[in-house]
């Protein structure tokens, strides 16, 4: 399971009344301050979590921070996430910090169709080593575009995870769909 949450820009508090508004200087260097906030990149903090539960069973899940803050203080919202997310105390594994990826809705589409999961961003931050299975005599075209997003993706962020796929396309469904694309 995974969750999204947006960052929250901390603003200014207004100057009270009574007091100096502030300096010219301070002011300069708190607009300094916004420039290089706003230069930094937006980047996905993937945070994976081990719960252990009764009975000795353990449970594993990421939790995704998405925004222009770093690591140290995307972890806070991330441990609280994670507490809603398991019924042990949560202990965190692994934090990786990529590129933001895009939004992509095609991809999403396909993931949904042919795999458990919901959308493509859930399936490349699958906690505990998971890879995708994809079986190309099942799937057709749809299962190796997957396969090849998902390696373009996980080779991106340096992940050596990379999505295993058997079979071949059928050669009767890949002559049909050429016939129909040049008639």
């Amino acid at each position: 399971m995974s969750i999204i949450t947006d960052d929250i820009a901390l603003l200014p508090a207004p100057c009270p009344p009574g007091r100096r508004a502030m300096s010219r200087s301070a002011r300069r260097r708190a607009l300094q301050v916004r420039r290089t906030e706003r230069r930094r990149p937006i980047e996905l903090h993937i945070f994976s979590f081990t719960f252990s539960e009764v009975r000795g069973f353990r449970r594993e899940a990421s939790v995704l921070v998405h925004g222009k803050m770093g690591q140290n203080a995307a972890i806070g919202p991330a441990y609280d996430r994670a507490g809603l997310l398991g019924h042990g105390a949560p202990f965190c594994t692994d934090i990786r910090t990529v590129p933001a990826p895009r939004a992509t809705p095609t991809l999403d589409a396909l993931c949904a169709r042919c795999t458990s999961f919901s959308t493509f961003i859930v399936l490349l931050t699958a906690p505990a080593g998971y890879r995708p299975s994809l079986r190309l005599d099942l799937l057709g075209r749809d299962g190796a575009t997957l396969a090849r997003a998902y390696d373009r993706a996980q080779a991106a962020w340096d992940d050596p995870r990379r999505a295993f796929v058997t079979g071949s396309i059928p050669r009767q469904v890949a002559r049909a769909r050429c016939r129909a694309e040049v008639a």
